[in-house]
């Protein structure tokens, strides 16, 4: 009878038995196991690349060839995925150390800001960008090309950026420089920027300005028409070779002398 007794509680053991394993086979995994399963296939897969491509990596070009090629503190690496399986610290936190030490830690990357390029930047209060209808005949001062247009620049004799408020154009030194249109000779002058210069007066507030010159032939307050020499080009003042510095000046506005000297 005891026999029995101890036989059928054998039989009823093994039956719960039986029960938990199936029961546990069918419950969802929790989040730890979730958890502890991503985090030992992602490692595994890193020491796998480690171990499996030759240890000649430096010489593979690339980013990825050069994290593999870094030296590997397999002791850091698995301590951190025991971290990371304990839950301790926070599974993220240990996997990424187990990431560096096998790849080695991401190096810091500076970013700079590069500053626009002149060509993009807004025009200064004053300097027109338009084309304006300037209400009487007019023609260029001078033939030649323009060696530096209207806008920003550097300055070519002192590296300074700043905005250019005319145009240059090429000239042999004693080159004549003739009056753009009909008006009257306002200052002659010289200072250390635009040497040697002059300014002429036209209609409906326009002013022209002729700078860099050798030799100005004309004097202030003389009547002047479209044609007529008032100068000759030269390389006075912050200059680095001959040329007429011109500029055209509608009131307390600068306009771009590109559009009037075709």
């Amino acid at each position: 009878m005891a026999r029995q007794t101890k036989r059928a509680r054998r039989v009823r053991t093994g039956a719960r038995r039986a029960r938990n394993r199936a029961a546990a086979a069918a419950a969802p995994l929790t989040l730890n196991q979730l958890r502890v399963i991503v985090c030992g296939a992602v490692f595994v897969a890193l020491v796998g690349l480690k171990l499996l491509l030759p240890g000649s990596l430096a010489a593979v070009r690339g980013t990825l060839g050069t994290w593999l090629a870094r030296d590997t503190d397999f002791v850091s690496a698995f301590s951190a995925v025991g971290r990371a399986v304990s839950g301790e610290g926070g599974a993220l936190d240990a996997l990424g150390d187990a990431y560096a030490a096998v790849f080695g830690e991401a190096e810091a990357v500076e970013v700079v800001s590069a500053a626009p390029p002149v060509e993009t930047r807004g025009y200064p209060e004053h300097a027109a960008v338009e084309q304006r209808v300037l209400g009487f005949d007019y023609a260029a001062p001078l033939a030649g090309e323009i060696t530096s247009p209207f806008g920003w620049r550097e300055h070519p004799a002192d590296g300074r950026e700043a905005f250019h408020y005319g145009v240059d154009v090429a000239a042999d030194e004693g080159a004549e420089i003739a009056c753009f249109a009909d008006g009257t000779v306002g200052v002659v002058g010289e200072s250390v920027e635009l040497g040697k210069y002059l300014t002429v007066h036209h209609e409906n507030g326009v002013m022209t300005l002729y700078a860099h010159c050798s030799r100005v032939t004309v004097s202030s307050g003389d009547a002047v028409a479209r044609g007529d020499k008032l100068a000759e080009a030269g390389s006075t003042g912050n200059a680095t070779g001959p040329h007429l510095h011109f500029e055209i000046h509608d009131g307390e506005d600068y306009l771009n002398p590109e559009y009037y000297l075709s």
